[in-house]
């Protein structure tokens, strides 16, 4: 194989590709869509209202809705100072709840609480509105309710006020995360799961877009009867090793211009997640991950004419990417598992899982140089087994080829 032809075919590859629209609006898009998907939920979640709202409230037991008021009025209020919650009492009786009802869908209240005497043994209460799913709205008022009703039972058994109050105030906690190195440093709770899950997400976009195109490029030549010239001046193992190293390339460079977009915002970053000092393990996993899958889309683009049997032979490949998003809480509660630790060892899934794994608490060292080298190896393998069906899957037309036979191709040399 000549690495000089090879070479060029992966500059052709890379400057085509870098030069449509597609790349360079994405290089902009992208990064925006990730930053408006990231943070302004975040945002409009935790944003201030601007108007008081109205809340009803069935007190069946004449004890509840005076300190409800009152701990809504001293522990939320509007920007402006004014109160975010103003209760209504609504009688208790027969037509209490008709009432209310006919209040919510006029506007007049938003919502409206029932609670009865079994508020202070069941601890159950009702919450009735046109959205049950205003989650900021309902979590404050069972924190209320719960703080009334922990302080009411503490008086009620002769406890002073004051020490109530004590006793009440929330706890704050720092986490510390100490390093194979024994070092400690202050992180946020869940931050190692942001982080992974960061990486398995832009890892699986990157594979998916970039395989789609080595996939397009190759049914195109493919279709066009480019590949049969192309073949008249180089080899099979030439085009295809240039085509993952062109594209790899273009997925490398769009990272690398997202990655200086991401350090302009790293202090804001840094608010919510912390860097582990393993980060650059993440960029080996990264690298070979990337490589591997791109293979892997060689192999399943080579026997195929159409995108679409492209793409149907592909899903199966880029679901495991997603795999461990589904394993994600038994990964965070014990990433040392011997289960965990096997499946970082299988290569279909060891990008992603030790892309997971790292900044939630970081494998051995015997596990990383593991992963890294059976990653490694089977790249190679990979790239070798694609090789061959290249070879012989771009002249095939027609019929599309078995998985026999294209495991045959795959081990036969020559």
């Amino acid at each position: 194989m000549s690495l000089k032809k090879t070479l060029i075919v992966a500059r052709w590859e890379f400057i085509e590709k870098v030069k449509t629209k597609a790349f360079i609006i994405s290089l902009v898009v992208m990064p925006i869509f990730i930053l408006v998907m990231a943070v302004v939920p975040s945002l409009l979640v935790n944003k201030p209202g601007s108007t008081t709202i109205n809340i009803g409230i069935i007190d069946n037991t004449g004890e509840i809705a005076p300190g409800l008021n009152a701990a809504l009025l001293e522990k939320y209020k509007l920007p402006d100072g004014r109160p975010n919650y103003r209760v209504v009492i609504i009688n208790p009786g027969d037509n209490a709840r008709a009432k209310a009802n006919k209040m919510v869908l006029h506007n007049a209240i938003s919502s409206y609480l029932v609670v009865d005497s079994s508020l202070f043994t069941s601890r159950k209460f009702q919450f009735v509105s046109e959205n049950v799913s205003n989650f900021k709205d309902i979590s404050r008022f069972q924190s209320v309710l719960k703080d009334m009703l922990m302080t009411s039972e503490l008086e009620r058994s002769g406890v002073n006020p004051g020490i109530v109050s004590q006793v009440t105030k929330p706890l704050e906690m720092e986490t510390v995360k100490l390093s194979k190195e024994g070092r400690e440093e202050k992180t946020e709770v869940g931050s190692g799961l942001v982080l992974g899950y960061f990486f398995i997400i832009i890892l699986a976009m990157f594979v998916v877009t970039s395989g789609q195109l080595l996939v397009r490029s190759v049914v195109e030549e493919k279709s066009n009867r480019i590949v049969e010239v192309l073949l008249s001046s180089t080899t099979a193992d030439e085009i295809m090793t240039g085509k993952i190293l062109g594209l790899s390339l273009l997925g490398l460079t769009q990272l690398a211009v997202w990655a200086a977009i991401a350090l302009a915002f790293a202090g804001q970053i840094a608010a919510y997640v912390t860097i582990p000092g393993s980060i650059w393990w993440e960029g080996v996993f990264f690298i070979l991950g990337f490589l591997f899958y791109s293979s892997i889309f060689v192999m399943a683009g080579a026997p195929v004419t159409t995108e679409q049997e492209a793409q149907q032979a592909t899903t199966y490949v880029t679901m495991l990417l997603f795999l461990p998003i589904v394993l994600a809480m038994m990964v965070a509660q014990n990433p040392s598992a011997p289960y965990i630790k096997i499946l970082s060892l299988i290569p279909l899934l060891t990008p992603t899982m030790m892309a997971f794994r790292i900044p939630i608490q970081t494998p051995d060292l015997w596990e990383l140089v593991a992963g890294s080298s059976i990653l490694l190896v089977s790249t190679y393998i990979c790239m070798i087994a694609a090789g061959r069906i290249f070879k012989i899957g771009i002249l095939v037309y027609g019929k599309r080829p078995t998985l026999n036979q294209l495991l045959r191709w795959a081990i036969r040399k020559g």
